[in-house]
């Protein structure tokens, strides 16, 4: 599918016109007419990701069909291991055009981590300087086997989510992904599972070690015809972290995530918001233009959502899991 049909159908699910459509993303409405007909190529990444916005839809989709990296995801691991991974990739393109070179031969991987060494000298050195890039690297990685299950963790993992080297080897790494994402989150690595080289990303809602839900940019490539790797490589940071603008879009994410988790609409939310900073009910009636009896049955909603026994609970709840910035 092309960007403008998948972009048109967005449009009309959401049931908007163009005009509203350019609107919300902050483009003209010619522009958008002709992205939909095919007119012009897609568009550049701060278009894309106010085009997903508008449309309340994943960019990671969008991103796909315009066939554009966006530069968030080229941070996803320093400057060095995307090199090495490009390397790797390079070199096994170069040996399906027909290098002589002899097979490598099975990599073995202790549980402890990725050791070993190939009948080649120059698979045993790539091996050495991946495994040295990543278990430097400062975000999460966890590489898993042909049946999806932990075979490796580096160790900024356990600054990430909790859990220490070995935690996850041998285990279902799914299964830290919340329920609501899991079914999706499974068929797209099985899909990137089956083409050598193949890559996704997404955000998804993973289990930290001590229960609580966190909002994780995922990364995901398909390693597993690279004798160095045998592997898909899943690269991830939390991104309730970051500054400046990409902070703000990174917050709101985490924010929607969980407010999806406990059912809470848009104006449920900008009262819980108002009630974080202390507003009694008169002055969020003024501030949202409505009757003070709107706000106290938006709150009664509010508490029974979160569980709630009183107007303070409800506020250091959302403060703990980020439901307000």
């Amino acid at each position: 599918m092309r960007f403008g049909k998948r972009l048109r159908e967005l449009r009309k699910l959401r049931g908007l016109t163009q005009q509203q459509l350019a609107d919300r993303a902050g483009i003209s409405f010619t522009y958008v007419s002709k992205l939909e007909t095919g007119a012009l190529p897609p568009p550049r990444e701060r278009t894309i990701l106010a085009l997903a916005l508008a449309l309340d839809s994943e960019p990671d989709e969008l991103f796909g069909l315009a066939e554009k990296i966006p530069r968030e995801l080229l941070r996803k691991v320093d400057g060095q291991t995307i090199r090495m991974l490009r390397s790797l990739d390079d070199h096994q393109e170069a040996r399906k055009r027909g290098s002589k070179s002899r097979r490598s031969s099975i990599v073995d991987r202790p549980a402890s981590g990725l050791e070993g060494s190939g009948r080649e000298e120059a698979s045993g050195c790539a091996l050495k300087t991946f495994q040295a890039l990543v278990e430097d690297s400062l975000d999460g990685i966890v590489i898993l086997g042909p049946k999806l299950e932990g075979i490796y963790q580096n160790p900024a993992t356990e600054g990430i989510l909790g859990y220490r080297m070995g935690d996850l080897l041998g285990e279902d790494v799914l299964g830290l992904v919340h329920p609501d994402e899991m079914r999706k989150t499974a068929h797209r690595l099985s899909a990137v599972a089956q083409t050598p080289g193949d890559s996704d990303r997404a955000h998804l809602r993973v289990k930290h070690k001590d229960g609580t839900w966190h909002a994780i940019d995922v990364w995901a490539k398909n390693l597993l015809n690279i004798p160095a790797v045998k592997g898909i490589i899943i690269c991830f940071r939390d991104i309730s972290g970051r500054l400046g603008v990409e902070g703000a879009q990174a917050k709101l994410m985490a924010s929607s995530l969980t407010a999806k988790e406990y059912h809470l609409t848009d104006t449920e939310l900008s009262i819980l918001a108002l009630l974080t900073k202390g507003y009694g009910n008169a002055k969020m009636a003024g501030q949202l233009v409505v009757s003070p009896s709107t706000v106290r049955f938006h709150i009664t909603n509010i508490l029974r959502k979160l569980g709630a026994a009183n107007r303070t609970e409800a506020a250091g709840l959302a403060v703990r899991r980020h439901l307000v910035n």
